[in-house]
């Protein structure tokens, strides 16, 4: 980023938190809490920060213009202390992170790229170890983040809440809080006084149930047997051994292209043939697998069990929720690599309606922008066409010229009232 975009992108957060200081979130136990910041020019970041009032918190926002504003998730005796050692810790929110840059969307093969810089082959979609022509690891990656991918990453989180949670591990709605990151996905706070204590080996544990970590399903599905009934699964029944027989209950209920890909096409035919039958097996007051056993055959009934595991299981940041240290984004500052409000959803009915549009941004008007990368040409930004070749210049709303700028793939020409 130049020196002219970033005077005007600072320019634009210090309007932003002129006008909305006010909203700023200050956590519960603020002055427990370590904050921390990072400027547009400035490197690294200044961290190991406390504040004993609210007024103390906006006037260091307002006076320097943070391009990133971070606080811990843990509470502190002393947050400003440098030695992690003397801080004295109290406890921790227990902290999920959904990112869309961790799901295989398949909207990756619509907008990212990547090029081998040794030898120029270039491919799209998610970016390789190494390049499949020439062995370099050398690799220039462009990725970016779609409505497809924020409805990816909010439904993940809406399984999370829905699915583990609340059911299967007792924490209340009342005790959560859903933050959009402002970028590519959402952080979901439990402030409970349960959770303070919990220890890094213990929020693994949570870590390793949601993502099905070390799950052996051969212990979790009922065991064949060649003669005889084979007592089934209650489908009420919580945890992950109810959550799979659901799961395969709703494959049996409506089977398709997908379960034939599993089990093949001979045991697709019989499972099809028998659908009725394992349906009200499965679903009797004390059930049965005996029919579904006989159809598939132990073998495909694990490989069924497997792939179903792997829709039903959550994709977070197991290094986030591990952490009981951790910075965590400020709601309703701004992210500094899209200027966006890390925003709060107030409820799982309004994740459920949440959508990257540009009414998230709160910049009005318009910018001649100049590209400084080649930009795919089918991309868009807010219903905008964005791509182009490097040197491009594009008239485009204010939210998707900031969007551009903070990403360092263009460079303000001006600002168009």
């Amino acid at each position: 980023m130049n020196i002219k975009s970033m005077n005007i992108l600072k320019s634009l957060f210090k309007q932003y938190y002129g006008r909305n200081i006010s909203r700023v979130f200050v956590p519960k136990n603020f002055a427990n809490r370590e904050f921390a910041f990072q400027f547009f020019d400035k490197q690294g970041m200044v961290r190991h920060l406390g504040f004993e009032k609210v007024e103390e918190i906006q006037n260091y926002i307002s006076k320097n213009i943070p391009r990133h504003a971070y606080y811990s998730t843990a509470i502190y005796v002393l947050p400003s202390a440098s030695d992690m050692d003397e801080k004295g810790w109290l406890g921790a929110e227990l902290v999920f992170d959904i990112d869309a840059d961790h799901l295989n969307t398949p909207c990756k093969y619509e907008h990212d790229r990547w090029k081998c810089l040794n030898c120029s082959f270039e491919e799209t979609g998610p970016p390789l170890d190494k390049c499949p022509n020439c062995g370099s690891q050398n690799i220039e990656k462009f990725a970016w983040v779609c409505k497809k991918c924020i409805d990816a990453a909010k439904n993940e989180l809406i399984k999370l809440i829905e699915e583990f949670l609340i059911p299967d591990l007792g924490f209340k709605i009342s005790d959560m809080l859903i933050v959009f990151s402002g970028h590519r996905g959402f952080h979901l706070h439990i402030q409970c006084e349960e959770c303070l204590k919990l220890s890094s080996e213990e929020r693994r544990e949570i870590v390793d149930y949601v993502k099905a970590l070390g799950l052996k399903v051969e212990l979790l599905i009922p065991k064949y047997k060649r003669k005889g009934e084979i007592v089934g699964v209650d489908l009420r029944e919580k945890g992950w051994r109810g959550k799979i027989a659901r799961k395969i209950f709703e494959k049996i209920s409506l089977p398709d292209e997908t379960v034939k890909n599993i089990v093949g096409s001979k045991a697709f035919t019989k499972l099809v043939e028998n659908s009725e039958k394992i349906i009200k097996e499965m679903s009797e007051p004390l059930p049965k697998w005996t029919t579904l056993y006989r159809s598939l055959g132990p073998k495909n009934v694990l490989k069924l069990a497997n792939a179903v595991i792997n829709e039903i299981k959550c994709s977070v940041d197991e290094k986030v929720t591990i952490d009981t240290h951790r910075l965590i984004r400020l709601p309703n500052s701004l992210h500094g690599k899209t200027g966006l409000p890390v925003t709060i959803l107030k409820s799982v009915d309004d994740l459920e309606k949440f959508e990257l549009k540009p009414e998230l941004s709160p910049f009005k008007g318009e910018a001649l922008v100049r590209l400084v990368e080649n930009i795919p040409l089918n991309l868009k930004l807010f219903g905008e066409n964005v791509g182009g070749k490097k040197g491009t210049k594009l008239k485009l709303s204010l939210p998707t010229a900031i969007y551009l700028v903070a990403r360092g793939i263009a460079e303000f020409e001006e600002i168009i009232k």
